[in-house]
C-alpha cells in the first residue's frame, strides 16, 4: 500500500494539492446520529458540571479526541448511570420517553439503584480523566497562548475529579442530570444517559448498555475566544502535537540513513499511522512483527523497509485524500462492508473521470436504472478520458484494493496500474464481451459490472430456482477478479474454472427460467410477478456472463451459434415451446409443471447425444399433431400458423444438428454454456412468412417433418 500511496502523493504534489495532516493518536468523534449523540458536558470553574446538551453532526466532524483504546480526551465514552430490569419500571419508562405520561421526578430517582459503571468502565473513565490529559498537556507545551490556557484549564478541572462518591465524575454528572429532570428539560438526552434498560437473563458485566459519546468543555470560555468544542481549538491542538512529534523525532542520535523512498529516517520507534475508511480502520505497515520470517534476517517491522516520519505522514494524507467522501464513485469505492477499491491517476486534471465507477454503482446509483448502467458509465469515462489534454493526461491509472481481514489486521489483496489506453480498450472489449450472446425473451440486456461477477459467479440455485445460502457464503471468485477478468489478467486456466463453478452454481436458474418462461405460466399475485422479474434480471445477467467468458477465450457468437452444443440448446427450447403450444390446445391450457426440452435440461448437458435420442421419441406425439394441426381450418383466437412456424424451426435446427453432430460423446465446459445461452436465446423472426405457409393448404405434410427431424 504504501508504495501505492507514494504515487498518489507526489500527484499530489505536482497538482499543488495540500491536505491536511493529523497527529496519529488524535482521532476523529464517531458519527453522531439520532440513535447515538454526542453530549457536550460543560465544566464550571467549582468543579461542578454546569449543563448538557446534545452536539449537532456538522460540529461533532470537526471535533478530534487524544489518545488510545485506554483513554481519550477531551472526549471519551461513558454508559447509563443506572440499569433497570424490572418489568414495571421499564414499562413506565418508555411511557415517559414516548410522553405519553408525566415524570415523576421522586419515582425517577427511587430507580437510581443498580450502579451500571462497573470497575472497568470507572478504570477507563479515570484515564480519561487524569492520565491522558497529563499526556497531553506534556506534549502541547507551556506556550503562553490563549488557546493553551483554555486546554490547561479543562485540563485541571477534568483532573479534579476523584473516585471519593462525593467528588466523582458521576456523582457530578448525576447532580446535573437530576437538576434538569426536576425542571422537565432534554428528557429525550437525559434519561437514556441515566438508564440502560438492561436484561435480566444476561450477567450486568456483560450487559451495561450501548455507550455514550460524551465531549467536555469550559462553561466560561468566551474569554479565551474559543470552546474547547470548536474546529479552531482542535487544529491548534494538532498543530502542538505534530510539533512535538517533529521535535522528539529530531532529538534522537541514531545515526540518520535512508528510507525506503530515498530520504533521511531516523527511526521514531512508534507505529506507523491508521486511517478510518468507510467502516473499519487501516493501520498503514511496512511490514507486520508477527511474520515469523522476519526474525531469520533480524529485520523487524520497519527494518527491511524503512519508512521516514515525512514519507509516513504523506502515506496518511493521501490515503485521507483519495477516501474523502465527495470523491466517491472517482477515486474510491466500497466493494463490501470490509473491501474498498482505490482508482486514481498518475496526474490529477482539473475534470477527473469517475475512474472507480467503470467497477462497479454505487447503492445510491443504483436507484437511477439508466444512469448506472455499465455501457453509459463507461461512454462518459471514455469521452472524459479521451478529452483530456496532453498536459492532463496521465501516464498510468494505479488500481489497488483494501481488505479488513480481522479487527486488527487489513491487507492489500490486488494491486495494478495500467495505461489509460489499456483501461479504455478493457472497458470496450468487456461491453463487447457481455453482448456476445443473442437476443433473449426474457427482459433488457443488462452488462454487469466487474465488481459484480463474483457474486453472478458464486450464487448457488436450486432446482425450483431459489437461492441455496447457507450460512457461510460461497466465495470461490473473490470481487477483485472481476476487476482481473477487465483487465485481461487472468489466465485461460482461470477463466475455465470460473466458468465450471458459475456453470455448476447456475444450472438449476436456467432450467427453471427457461422452463417457466417457455411454459408461459401465468403469475398467481404480485408476490410471483416480482420473483420472476427478479429470476429474469439474474438470468440476463448470467447470460453476460457467459458471454463475456466465451469472449474472453475467443469463442464469438457468430459462430458458437452454429455449434452442436448451441443448436441442442434451441432444439430443447423449440420442444418446450411446441408441447405448451399442444397443451394450450388439446388440454385447454393445463401445461405441465415440467416440460419435454426442460426435463432433458440436464441430461444434454451431460450426454447431448442421449438427451437428443430421448427427445426424438418424446416429441414423435406432438410434431405428428403439429403437422396436422397447421392446416386446420382456422376459427376464432386459433393459431394454427404457429405449429408450422415451430415446425419449420425443428426442422432447421435438426439439419443443422445432423451436420454437427459426433461421435457419443461429452459436453466440456464451454459447450455446456453454449447450450444454456441457446436454451434461453431468442428464435430467429420468422412468424410472418410461415403464416403465408400456413394460409397456403398445399397440403406439404413434410414441413417440419423431413430430413432430421
Amino acid at each position: 500500500m504504501l508504495n501505492e500511496l507514494y504515487s498518489l502523493s507526489t500527484a499530489l504534489k505536482s497538482k499543488g494539492i495540500s491536505t491536511k495532516e493529523w497527529h496519529r493518536e488524535y482521532k476523529p468523534l464517531p458519527k453522531v446520529t439520532t440513535k447515538a449523540p454526542c453530549i457536550r458536558i460543560w465544566l464550571a470553574k467549582d468543579g461542578s458540571i454546569r449543563g448538557l446538551e446534545s452536539i449537532s453532526a456538522e460540529v461533532a466532524q470537526s471535533l478530534r479526541k487524544y489518545g488510545n483504546n485506554q483513554g481519550t480526551f477531551p472526549a471519551f465514552n461513558i454508559v447509563p448511570l443506572y440499569r433497570l430490569i424490572d418489568k414495571e419500571p421499564l414499562s413506565e419508562l418508555e411511557r415517559i420517553e414516548k410522553g405519553t405520561i408525566p415524570l415523576d421526578f421522586d419515582k425517577i430517582k427511587s430507580w437510581c439503584v443498580n450502579d451500571n459503571w462497573k470497575e472497568r468502565i470507572v478504570k477507563k473513565i479515570d484515564r480519561s480523566l487524569h492520565n491522558i490529559p497529563q499526556t497531553l498537556s506534556d506534549l502541547i507545551g507551556d506556550q503562553e497562548q490563549p488557546e493553551r490556557t483554555l486546554v490547561s484549564e479543562l485540563i485541571r478541572l477534568a483532573s479534579g475529579f476523584t473516585n471519593e462518591p462525593d467528588k466523582s465524575f458521576k456523582s457530578a454528572l448525576e447532580k446535573c442530570i437530576f437538576a434538569k429532570l426536576q425542571k422537565q428539560e432534554d428528557l429525550g438526552i437525559l434519561l437514556p444517559m441515566l438508564f440502560h434498560k438492561g436484561n435480566p437473563k444476561k450477567d450486568h458485566n456483560d450487559d451495561t448498555g450501548t455507550s455514550i459519546s460524551v465531549v467536555l468543555d469550559l462553561f466560561d470560555w468566551q474569554q479565551y475566544g474559543y470552546p474547547v468544542t470548536s474546529q479552531h481549538t482542535t487544529e491548534w491542538i494538532n498543530d502542538m502535537l505534530l510539533k512535538s512529534s517533529l521535535l522528539s523525532v529530531s532529538k534522537q542520535s541514531e545515526d540518520v540513513r535512508s528510507d525506503a523512498f530515498g530520504i533521511p529516517f531516523i527511526n521514531p520507534n512508534e507505529p506507523m499511522p491508521s486511517v478510518k475508511l468507510s467502516g473499519f480502520e487501516v493501520t498503514l505497515r511496512s511490514m507486520f512483527s508477527g511474520q515469523p520470517c522476519q526474525y531469520r534476517y533480524e529485520q523487524i517491522d520497519d527494518g527491511s523497509y524503512p519508512i521516514a516520519m515525512e514519507n509516513r505522514s504523506l502515506a496518511k494524507k493521501s490515503l485521507e485524500w483519495v477516501v474523502g467522501l465527495e470523491r466517491e464513485g472517482v477515486t474510491w469505492r466500497k466493494i463490501d462492508k470490509n473491501e474498498i477499491v482505490f482508482v486514481y491517476p498518475s496526474k490529477l486534471p482539473e475534470i477527473q473521470p469517475r475512474f472507480a465507477s467503470i467497477f462497479g454503482s454505487s447503492q445510491a446509483e443504483s436507484s437511477a436504472q439508466a444512469e448506472a448502467r455499465f455501457e453509459n458509465i463507461a461512454k462518459d469515462f471514455i469521452r472524459t478520458l479521451r478529452g483530456l489534454s496532453a498536459k492532463e493526461k496521465p501516464d498510468f491509472i494505479q488500481i489497488f484494493t483494501i481488505r479488513k481481514l480481522d479487527k486488527a489486521r487489513s491487507k492489500v489483496i490486488f494491486t495494478r496500474n495500467c495505461s489509460p489506453e489499456l483501461l479504455i480498450q478493457a472497458a470496450e472489449d468487456w461491453e463487447a464481451g457481455c453482448r456476445n450472446t443473442p437476443e433473449t425473451d426474457l427482459s433488457e440486456r443488462i452488462i454487469p459490472f466487474p465488481l459484480q461477477v463474483a457474486r453472478i459467479v458464486n450464487n448457488v440455485w436450486k432446482q425450483n430456482g431459489e437461492l441455496a445460502q447457507g450460512k457461510t457464503a460461497v466465495e470461490r471468485m473473490k470481487y477483485y477478479q472481476g476487476m482481473e477478468l477487465l483487465l485481461d489478467l487472468m489466465q485461460e486456466s482461470m477463466i475455465g474454472n470460473y466458468l465450471h463453478t458459475v456453470l455448476t452454481h447456475s444450472s438449476g436458474l436456467v432450467s427453471y427460467t427457461g422452463n417457466w418462461v417457455h411454459g408461459g405460466s401465468k403469475c398467481k399475485d404480485k408476490t410471483e410477478e416480482k420473483t420472476l422479474e427478479k429470476l429474469k434480471n439474474e438470468t440476463v445477467l448470467l447470460l453476460s456472463v457467459l458471454g463475456l467468458l466465451l469472449y474472453k477465450r475467443g469463442d464469438r457468437k457468430e459462430k458458437y451459434m452454429e455449434n452442436m452444443a448451441y443448436l441442442v440448446g434451441q432444439l430443447l427450447k423449440i420442444s418446450d415451446e411446441l408441447h405448451t403450444f399442444y397443451c394450450k390446445i388439446m388440454r385447454k391450457g393445463d401445461v405441465p409443471p415440467q416440460l419435454v426440452g426442460s426435463a432433458l435440461f440436464v441430461t444434454a448437458s451431460e450426454t447431448p447425444n442421449q438427451a437428443i435420442a430421448q427427445l426424438s421419441l418424446r416429441m414423435n406425439p406432438y410434431l405428428t399433431w403439429a403437422k396436422q394441426y397447421r392446416f386446420k381450418d382456422k376459427t376464432k383466437n386459433e393459431e394454427t400458423w404457429r405449429a408450422g412456424w415451430l415446425l419449420s424451426l425443428y426442422e432447421d435446427v435438426a439439419n443443422k444438428l445432423y451436420s454437427t453432430m459426433k461421435d457419443p460423446t461429452r459436453f466440456g465446459d464451454f459447450e455446456k454454456a453454449q447450450l444454456f445461452i441457446g436454451y434461453l436465446a431468442s428464435f430467429p423472426k420468422r412468424e410472418s412468412s410461415v403464416t403465408a405457409i400456413g394460409d397456403d393448404n398445399n397440403n406439404e405434410n413434410n414441413i417440419g417433418g423431413a430430413n432430421h427431424e
